[in-house]
């Protein structure tokens, strides 16, 4: 399985992070649809981050979200609905925990998923939405030398081998390599230290982050792989931290410039076609977009849009020969109606 698909043709419509807001994503899947039966657009294409709202239980409808794009999938075709992975998606590969300071992400959505289980009618189950995360691919490319990705240029990638290792990752690889290593140790003993390193029982933690009823359910030691994936396998921690990264943020745009131009190299040399533009999200921006340097397009479709109304969506044209952002700027339209006007064309925003 490759983790990168290609666009060589038609009209694609990209967005990123709507995090389980409904509001957003149903304006958007809908305007794809619209556009879609006329011939408009051809691709529909989720950046990642679509799951893990910050907002009350009842506004996060992070799994009626997911539930839908996988129906669109099995309806449209996965060339015509793309959704790549996001930081958010990945623990829930895993039986891993996120949280960002004292917001737990991973325990409502995998307590959604048992509740799911539960239902005597439900077509779709856990397993199912495990095995499409796990299907999900990183990146996708276009003929007209564009790179998408969810996070951005990652410093962790830095040869052509690491892009080809990323791109032929299997997470049920690595999950097989950290279960057999678990299988050597005494059970009753991690538990007992993962326990002390947190302060609290591991039955607690299982059931609170896992969402098991007890030690009877499979995944009741998944918390425990942790232990044996990051700082142990090697291609585990690739895509982590490229999935993760803080990109320019960690070190500061002019470094970062360094390693964006590199990141394109390293995929061009792999691609029948120059990349040489990035787009992605997963970072907060004003305005709903930002250019970084004149090689990358960041993205922000809803919550890290700032104002929210501000929030925007490319309209990318494939086949299009693209050498800098700036040329994709003309190409965003506002998400939500009164999103201000700032430098994007404004009579292509009304007419979108």
């Amino acid at each position: 399985m490759s983790r990168i698909i290609d666009l060589n043709s038609g009209k694609a419509m990209v967005v990123t992070d709507l995090h389980g807001a409904w509001d957003a994503y149903h304006k958007l899947r809908d305007l794809f649809l619209a556009r879609h039966a006329k011939g408009e657009v051809d691709h529909f294409v989720l950046c990642g981050d679509l799951i893990h709202n910050e907002g009350m239980e009842e506004v996060d409808a992070s799994l009626d979200m997911l539930l839908d794009v996988m129906a669109l999938q099995a309806e449209l075709g996965k060339d015509k609905v793309i959704m790549l992975l996001g930081n958010h998606e990945l623990p829930h590969i895993y039986g891993l925990t996120l949280a960002k300071g004292s917001v737990e992400f991973t325990p409502r959505f995998e307590g959604a998923l048992t509740r799911l289980d539960q239902r005597y009618k439900a077509t779709v189950k856990r397993k199912e939405i495990r095995a499409f995360l796990a299907s999900l691919p990183f990146f996708a490319r276009t003929k007209g030398g564009v790179l998408i990705t969810h996070a951005g240029a990652a410093s962790d990638v830095s040869s052509t081998k690491h892009v080809e290792r990323l791109l032929n990752l299997e997470h049920d690889d690595l999950i097989k390599l950290a279960d057999g290593e678990l299988k050597k140790f005494d059970i009753g003993s991690l538990q007992r230290g993962y326990s002390h390193f947190t302060g609290i029982t591991y039955d607690e933690q299982a059931k609170h982050y896992l969402a098991v009823s007890g030690a009877e359910d499979p995944r009741y030691n998944e918390l425990l792989r942790v232990l044996f994936l990051s700082g142990q396998n090697t291609d585990f921690d690739l895509m982590w931290n490229t999935l993760f990264s803080q990109n320019e943020l960690d070190v500061g745009e002019s470094a970062y410039l360094k390693t964006l131009k590199n990141f394109l190299n390293y995929f061009s040399t792999v691609s029948k076609t120059e990349l040489r533009v990035l787009v992605s999200g997963h970072i907060s921006v004003k305005n709903g977009y930002a250019e970084v340097g004149k090689q990358q397009l960041r993205l922000a479709s809803c919550t890290h849009a700032f104002p929210r109304k501000s929030a925007r969506y490319l309209m990318l044209d494939c086949e299009k020969t693209i050498n800098s952002s700036e040329e994709l700027v003309p190409c965003l339209y506002y998400v939500f109606e009164g999103g201000d006007q700032d430098n994007t064309n404004v009579a292509a925003v009304k007419s979108a």
